[in-house]
């Protein structure tokens, strides 16, 4: 008999598990499952709550914009930004109807202007529009929380919508970015939605959560209304500045990230020319051709480079609008598709089908409008165009709300392959490293009002010097600021001189910190390479593929990644001595002791006592299959897998701290299972994934089985004995939905509260 469960528990009286409930309002149970957002035929509205004061504050901006002041004696220029305090949040309700479900969804939110300059602001049938970013309270668009309702313009339209589906489809990091009809207090436009840079978009390109770089743009954007302002002292900064909070290791990894990337802002700034005008790139191009740079950016990057120039989106490429993500893990950065304003689609219309490419990318201009690294990706970029299946891609546009032909997409391609193919004759002479001190000097007429900020995070020290780093102070840090240092805002230093500037620049001001990474390297065969540091020693059986790994200390992190891990079998051995013993769990930011990323398994057989690490095992971006797995002793959890899809045929766990098996993002399979003194959940399931266990045994748990947000468990053959709960299903997170349990011969012994779901979660439990 299936018993189909449907059960609703008071939070206080469960509260091992209640803590991760999501608060889902009520009236919205249906509009938490998993439905597809379709633009094409779902509806968006958002109601400003306080209509009145809402057109008040767009009158105001549109006042100050045609104010005589905002006009230059060039009338197609304006001295003129959307200033911060129009951009205030308004109390709203976001209505989402669904018209092939009949259900509309109802949301809270804050909405607020967005945008920096004149394009982001219009009139409809006599009443002001605006650009806006929307940040949903509960409930998600497509798994999307945070998001801005762009007025076509701003981003050249179809344009947009091409470039961010062809970099989609490509597996570059592009947000989700689609047209829509949106009513804004029953005043209906087109507008383009598109996702805010944040960690749903990591995620959906399965990535883990990092650092998000972007440029500073106090100094690029009111550089025309502000004497202070001066492209020369535009650094980088974090723009997901709370993914460090409370976290010693992403403090650390987020400081190397905007050390390195500053380096390379001071070297784009001396690369350019004498009078870093910058000839090659405009005045406030980021240039990242110098050699030094190489380390730090993934393979792909070159490849990126040449398409965006294909498509002429290079004003992304500025100072301000470059946007990039730091993988934690590889210590690399990425590109992240951002405001590239492409004109791919607008040259279209207008080249001749005769195949001449225009004018603007004939060899003898691309020297002014090119990179080397362009140039150097160009062939790659070439063979990616060419493999695109048409087919495909048109399905991805018309869902974005754009209609190409077949004829359209081919012969976009042809002008995109064409550009690409006078690319690569192209020679560009590679800048050289300069003196950062001569950067500095560069600053001499700023130097009145001129701060440049330096962080050491181990000595607790914040230091404080003048343009050409003497005359510095130094101060103790209090961690409270540190968001708001990565951010490059120094409210808190206002107090003691409210002229001055100040710039976050790195580390120190020595600059050792390039090329700083501890991790020592090295390959086992073509297919398999391992990094370690100092505190893990490495015992090789090549004849037997057998590898050793011992932690020395409790910051001894391995990481093992490569193309196939073949017939290998792999045991950690943890440090016990208590050497360190108030190291981060995620030292490093590794989450895992023994970590594997981006390998296929096979036939692989795992093992890890004493683990101290948040993970005794991780896995990311992972498929195969493995022998078995047998941990016992972990500090905190058992393994870790995300963005995989693996394959298990034996798994024992015995004392974890925490969860002994959490999956998230991906697709498992196990055949065996026994799970015996884990602090938290045996089983937690979470994110998105799908799994299948059969033959389980779970025993000394405070919850059995778990299935949490969008996720998908099935099992056969269950038995729980001495747990709190044994089964539960719900949702934890805002940006996903309801999940799911299906369980076929289940025996459940010993326990205090046999299910625990939400109101839309479901349990179904077979011969119970």
């Amino acid at each position: 008999m299936l018993v189909r469960v449907f059960l609703l528990f008071f939070f206080f009286n469960f509260s091992s598990v209640a803590s991760e409930f999501y608060q889902t309002n009520q009236k919205n149970i249906n509009c938490n499952k998993e439905i597809e957002f379709d633009p094409k035929k779902d509806s968006l509205e958002v109601n400003i709550l306080n209509n009145k004061r809402w057109v008040e504050n767009l009158l105001k901006v549109l006042v100050e914009f045609n104010h005589p002041d905002s006009k230059t004696t060039d009338s197609g220029v304006f001295n003129f930004r959307i200033k911060d305090r129009y951009k205030k949040n308004f109390n709203s309700k976001i209505l989402i109807k669904y018209a092939e479900k009949d259900l509309v969804c109802e949301f809270d939110a804050k909405v607020k202007i967005t945008g920096d300059r004149w394009w982001h602001l219009d009139w409809i049938n006599g009443e002001p529009f605006a650009s806006v970013h929307v940040r949903l309270l509960d409930g998600n668009i497509n798994n999307i929380v945070n998001f801005k309702l762009l007025l076509p313009k701003t981003r050249r339209s179809d344009n947009e919508i091409f470039i961010t589906s062809i970099l989609k489809y490509l597996n570059f990091i592009s947000p989700t970015t689609f047209y829509t009809n949106v009513k804004i207090n029953n005043l209906e436009t087109k507008y383009i939605f598109q996702e805010h840079l944040a960690k749903e978009l990591l995620e959906s390109h399965s990535l883990v959560e990092g650092p998000i770089l972007e440029g500073d743009e106090r100094f690029t954007v009111e550089k025309k209304l502000n004497k202070k302002s001066f492209y020369l002292l535009s650094m980088s900064r974090i723009s997901n500045s709370k993914y460090i909070k409370n976290d010693i290791s992403k403090m650390k990894k987020s400081l190397e990230a905007i050390s390195y990337m500053n380096e390379i802002y001071i070297q784009s700034h001396l690369s350019n020319t004498e009078s870093f005008g910058g000839t090659v790139f405009g005045l406030e191009q980021l240039n990242i051709n110098s050699k030094f740079v190489d380390n730090f950016f993934e393979e792909n990057f070159d490849t990126y480079e040449s398409i965006i120039y294909s498509m002429d989106a290079t004003h992304g490429q500025s100072h301000d609008d470059r946007r990039f993500y730091y993988d934690p893990i590889n210590n690399f950065f990425k590109p992240i598709y951002y405001d590239g304003k492409a004109q791919i689609i607008d040259h279209y219309k207008k080249i001749s089908k005769s195949n001449n490419i225009d004018d603007k990318f004939k060899s003898e201009n691309l020297k002014n409008i090119i990179s080397e690294r362009a140039v150097q990706g160009a062939q790659k970029a070439i063979v990616l165009i060419n493999n695109i299946e048409n087919k495909n891609l048109l399905k991805i546009l018309s869902q974005n709300g754009l209609s190409l032909t077949s004829e359209d997409l081919n012969n976009l391609k042809q002008i995109i392959v064409k550009r690409l193919e006078s690319f690569k004759n192209i020679s560009i002479e590679s800048p050289k490293l300069n003196n950062r001190k001569y950067y500095f000097e560069r600053l001499e007429s700023k130097k009145d009002y001129i701060n440049l900020v330096f962080l050491d995070i181990d000595k607790k020290k914040l230091e404080i010097c003048d343009y050409n780093l003497s005359n510095c102070k130094i101060q103790t840090l209090n961690f409270d600021y540190i968001e708001s240092i990565y951010a490059q805002r120094f409210d808190f230093l206002k107090n003691e001189n409210k002229d001055k500037v100040y710039l976050f620049i790195g580390k120190n001001k020595k600059f050792n910190f390039i090329n700083s990474n501890q991790f020592k390297k090295i390959y086992i065969n073509e297919n398999l390479n391992i990094k370690y540091n100092d505190s893990i020693t490495l015992n090789i059986d090549h004849e037997n593929r057998k590898l050793i790994v011992n932690q020395n200390d409790q910051t001894g992190r391995v990481v093992i990644s490569g193309k196939i891990i073949d017939s290998w079998k792999i045991i950690f051995i943890g440090d016990e001595s208590n050497k360190n013993k108030n190291v981060s769990k995620n030292y490093e930011n590794l989450t895992g002791c023994l970590t594997f990323v981006d390998v296929v398994l096979k036939n692989v057989s795992l093992s890890s006592k004493n683990s101290n690490c948040e993970d005794s095992i991780n896995l990311i971006r992972s498929k195969g299959n493995i022998a078995d797995i047998i941990i016992s002793n972990s500090k905190y959890d058992g393994i870790d897998a995300d963005f995989s899809s693996l394959e298990i045929k034996n798994l024992k766990i015995e004392n974890s701290g925490n969860d002994c098996l959490d999956f998230s993002f991906g697709q498992y399979k196990i055949e065996s299972i026994d799970l015996k003194q884990c602090g938290d959940k045996g089983i937690s399931v979470g994110e998105k994934s799908n799994a299948y266990f059969n033959n389980v045994k779970i025993q000394e748990t405070s919850i059995g089985i778990a299935s949490k947000d969008s996720s998908f468990v099935e099992a056969n053959k269950v038995n729980i004995k001495n747990s709190k709960t044994c089964v539960s299903a719900y949702k934890k997170k805002q940006e996903f939905n309801f999940a799911d349990i299906k369980i076929e011969n289940m025996n459940c012994y010993n326990f205090k509260n046999q299910f625990l779901t939400d109101e839309g979660s479901t349990i179904r439990i077979k011969n119970l």
